[in-house]
């Protein structure tokens, strides 16, 4: 167990408190304690039009209180869906975005994507989120030990699904494919992480069984090295 305090990041339609049994649980699973960034939905749209160095400024703000109310050095990110794209320009690196240099890759040990649209097809529409990937490519601080893991669900075929399919072209070329019902896996697998696709969970509760509805799901994607009692060493993902 790290000891390193943990902070969900969460998507563009949840508010934090749809957070909080999420939160509940990787305390429970953890033994850490879990913050919730205060990111809202209108955050999210201020966010999509304008760039989302607010939305990361309000991410550093969470991590510099939970590693000061815990002494720890460095914290554990959980983003969920664009969450985790918000995390990725918090972590950073030598590019400055939306004015600012964050460098949280000194303050984070970890950063887990749940569901994230790390990867899209339509470069134009979704422009922030491409900027983020010409910004901060990859797993950027992968070599320097920063751990990446993705996690994606497994849980609707586009191909079984006209508006699936649909929702999933604005990621990927072809949306007959298998995802969580609104991110397909190619686009939530973040080059040079470790990833992890999860079968039966959907992107949000809305659609079915999530990523955090209940423990016994939570456990499949959280590493064992990060639970109370759990060795250094994590267990193997491909």
């Amino acid at each position: 167990m790290s000891g390193a305090p943990i902070v969900i990041v969460g998507g563009a339609t949840w508010w934090p408190g749809s957070y909080r049994n999420l939160a509940k649980m990787l305390r429970e699973i953890s033994g850490s304690d879990v913050h919730i960034a205060p990111l809202t939905p209108l955050d999210w749209t201020l966010g999509y039009l304008r760039g989302f160095g607010q939305l990361v400024f309000e991410v550093a703000s969470t991590v510099d209180r939970a590693l000061l109310e815990s002494e720890a050095k460095k914290a554990v990110l959980v983003g969920h869906s664009s969450g985790g794209l918000a995390c990725r320009v918090y972590i950073g690196g030598d590019a400055p975005y939306g004015g600012r240099r964050y460098s949280g890759q000194r303050r984070v040990e970890a950063l887990i994507s749940l569901g994230t649209p790390h990867n899209v097809a339509d470069k134009q529409r979704l422009a922030p989120i491409t900027r983020v990937n010409e910004l901060f490519p990859g797993a950027l601080h992968a070599q320097a030990g920063l751990r990446y893991l993705s996690v994606a669900g497994n849980a609707v075929d586009g191909a079984t699904s006209p508006k699936i399919r649909k929702r999933y072209e604005r990621f990927v070329e072809d949306g007959r494919v298998a995802g969580d019902g609104i991110v397909p896996i190619e686009a939530a697998l973040l080059p040079g992480s470790e990833c992890l696709v999860v079968d039966g969970v959907h992107h949000n509760n809305r659609l079915g069984r999530w990523y955090g509805s209940d423990r016994e799901t939570v456990e499949r994607w959280w590493p064992e090295e990060l639970r109370v009692g759990g060795s250094l060493v994590g267990d193997a993902r491909a």
